[in-house]
């Protein structure tokens, strides 16, 4: 994991003065914001698997060709971004919960931290604010059209364009550095990581997903293989993941475009690297449930001692 590991200091460092930041906002928001933010601390919590927003500056450095300095400023302003988008999603998904007011209260603060900063680094005239609009755009169009579009069937990196707004972190570096010409490439290559680690987040997610509608990639792919008058149960999703072992069909769609993100030569070994983990997580998950099938077709018995270790 030198994709996170080398990074954490820095992590740290940009992470404690987003929290500092908060810390200033009227209160009751800094107690809000502050108490949000620590769920998402990318070191406190160890969990860097999932923060590709503030890891990609600094997998950008080379390629792009920029300072540290811009680095962290390209990170802090993904923070907020990160933030700001996790409050979207929440409130869409809680429905009018009583904290409401201030989670959209507390969100137009991040936001506006993050256009602070950037505007920092890019002009108002900067291609950097045509792209953002547009990572927007797509985010937003995702976000309602989800349900209604089996995104994941038609196009799996489709289910990407929820993160979209993290890309605004590479095309930055390579504005920054003078490279605009390569942004297609690297959008290309970061929309598959997204892509990846949302279907590592919905095989996680499923049962929850079932319970609320959500749209979940791995659920999509079952229902397209059900009768048009069967009706989705989660029985029935269990019964295509444990015994059925869709899983492996579910590990190919990732595994081809992470073949196709090596052929991109995004100059990203990092990127490739951590998207090669994220597939290593949900092969090996695959893997130990086609394992554990085998075992079961042998006896019940003898799957017992196994497990049992006798």
């Amino acid at each position: 994991m030198d994709w996170y590991e080398n990074y954490k200091e820095r992590l740290t460092y940009v992470y404690d003065a987003a929290e500092r930041t908060i810390a200033g906002f009227p209160a009751p928001l800094d107690q809000v914001g502050l108490a949000y933010a620590d769920k998402f601390h990318p070191v406190k919590h160890d969990k860097g698997q999932n923060f590709i927003c503030m890891l990609l500056p600094y997998w950008m450095k080379d390629v792009a060709g920029i300072t540290d300095e811009q680095c962290d400023k390209l990170a802090l302003t993904n923070v907020y971004l990160m933030l700001y988008y996790f409050i979207q999603d929440d409130v869409m998904d809680d429905g009018p919960a009583s904290d409401v007011k201030e989670k959209l209260a507390l969100g137009n603060l991040l936001y506006s931290e993050m256009l602070s900063i950037s505007r920092t680094l890019f002009p108002s005239h900067s291609p950097y604010w045509d792209y953002y609009a547009k990572y927007k755009t797509i985010w937003a169009s995702s976000v309602v059209n989800e349900t209604s579009n089996n995104y994941f069937l038609a196009d799996p990196i489709q289910i990407a364009h929820k993160a979209g707004p993290v890309k605004i972190a590479s095309s930055g570096a390579l504005l920054l550095g003078s490279k605009e010409d390569l942004i297609p490439t690297i959008e290309e290559a970061v929309d598959i990581a997204l892509m990846t680690l949302q279907m590592a987040d919905d095989w996680v997610d499923w049962k929850e997903d079932m319970l609320e509608s959500s749209y979940n990639s791995l659920i999509a792919m079952i229902e397209t293989s059900l009768q048009p008058d069967v009706p989705l149960t989660e029985d029935i999703v269990s019964t295509y993941i444990y015994v059925r072992c869709c899983m492996n069909e579910y590990v190919k769609v990732a595994r081809n475009q992470h073949m196709h993100l090596l052929s991109l030569n995004s100059q990203l070994p990092e990127l490739e690297n951590y998207n090669q983990y994220i597939l290593d997580h949900l092969t090996q998950t695959a893997e130990s449930i086609e394992s554990n099938r085998e075992r079961m077709k042998k006896g019940g018995l003898n799957y017992f001692f196994e497990k049992q270790g006798r």
